[in-house]
């Protein structure tokens, strides 16, 4: 860039999955963004970074958009579509040196496009509440806001009381209709997309059935790090709720990522959901930020 804000060379490139490559650009450019602002993001590079292995070889969607300025990664927006619903969430972020440049908006304009090319019910736009430059990003582009989901940690992970109710297996590829079935009556539809568990659990990610005896009651995932674990896809049949089992089952994760030494645990839960807050909280969980959900209008805000 040049002494007066300009740049000199920069390019934009789009893609289905990043490469080992951007993924470390991108977590750098995170932590840069993280230290400035003291803020939050939910990119799900872990997820952006391994393609499907059953998935078709040739390109079908575009998720990834990065901006280069002089060969480094000054900004990023990455569309995910998660839950049972047909919804697409966009989070990015821009280097702080290069903020207020049009950057961001050339990337959020080629991603909105995108979504609205594979005809998404909803696109959410994703901010960390103490976000100045994130808001006002949203406010620009008249984002409406949506809800509101808090980011929780237990730390450290320490001596579990457990009770027997429940246990947890190791879900395999055969338990793929099993699983479909738990999505479609804890979520309304398929939870995630469907990827194979054996190959979710090359790069970290377990799925756990949730067994009363031999019946499977719930579900539940862990993505296992040395620094932290990430609990995620938690949910308990709606004819076993309120009889203990969740915290039954929660209370298994927390000793298994404990027997892997692993200090801390996280998981994401809508504000509103009362009753998911106290489950958490119960077994000494703490809110440390929240994130906001907004949509984005039916046409795109005039650019300012």
């Amino acid at each position: 860039m040049n002494e007066d804000g300009t740049i000199r060379n920069d390019s934009i490139v789009i893609k289905q999955y990043i490469t080992p490559t951007q993924f470390a650009e991108i977590n750098r450019l995170e932590a840069v963004c993280r230290n400035h602002d003291g803020t939050n993001l939910k990119l799900e590079t872990e997820y952006r970074l391994n393609r499907p292995k059953s998935a078709a070889p040739e390109i079908t969607e575009l998720n990834e958009f990065l901006y280069y300025a002089d060969g480094e990664l000054a900004a990023y927006l990455g569309i995910a579509s998660f839950g049972g619903g047909n919804a697409a969430e966009l989070n990015g972020m821009t280097h702080p040196d290069f903020r207020r440049k049009g950057i961001f908006s050339r990337l959020y304009g080629l991603a909105l496009a995108e979504c609205r090319k594979r005809g998404f019910d909803k696109i959410l736009l994703l901010s960390d509440g103490k976000s100045g430059s994130g808001q006002g990003f949203i406010r620009s582009v008249s984002g409406t806001y949506d809800f509101s989901e808090y980011r929780m940690r237990l730390q450290p992970v320490g001596p579990v009381e457990r009770s027997g109710l429940v246990s947890l297996r190791k879900a395999g590829n055969g338990d793929v209709p099993e699983l479909e079935k738990l999505d479609t009556a804890i979520f309304g539809g398929i939870g995630e997309e469907r990827v194979l568990p054996e190959e979710e659990e090359l790069r970290g990610e377990v799925t756990y059935l949730v067994n009363r005896g031999e019946t499977a009651i719930g579900r539940i995932k862990i993505t296992y790090s040395d620094s932290a674990a990430f609990i995620s896809g938690f949910g308990i049949v709606p004819e076993c709720r309120g009889r203990g089992f969740g915290k039954a089952a929660l209370r298994e994760a927390l000793q298994l990522i404990r027997e892997q030494n692993i200090p801390q645990a996280e998981l994401d839960v809508e504000c509103k959901n009362s009753n998911a807050l106290h489950l958490y909280t119960s077994c000494g969980f703490q809110d440390v930020s929240v994130m906001d959900y907004y949509q984005a209008p039916e046409k795109q805000a005039p650019r300012k």
